[in-house]
């Protein structure tokens, strides 16, 4: 996430989101016994924007590779949209 400059306020509170909270119920004054739980709803909502922010790495580092489909002055080895990619390269048979 730092690579894509990402406010490290930002980050921490990603990370923060995804680690098991101690928690416990007080009911009419009584307290329960602790347990830990998962930060699903928080998880479920940042999952799509760290998939997309780890997919992007991957892509960015595919372009590097010169190969694929020449569009103009436009190399293209990757399409990608939403969880759907596309890898274009050679294959060449023995």
């Amino acid at each position: 996430m730092e690579e894509f400059k990402i406010p490290t306020k930002l980050i921490n509170m990603c990370k923060t989101c995804v680690q098991k909270t101690r928690s416990a119920v007080r009911i009419e004054g009584t307290l329960s016994s602790f347990f830990w739980k998962w930060n699903w709803i928080e998880t479920v909502f940042l999952s799509p924007i760290l998939f997309n922010t780890a997919l992007q790495k991957v892509i960015q580092s595919t372009k590097i590779i010169p190969c694929g489909i020449q569009t103009g002055k436009e190399q293209m080895n990757v399409l990608a949209y939403a969880d759907d990619i596309v890898l274009i390269g050679k294959y060449e048979m023995e």
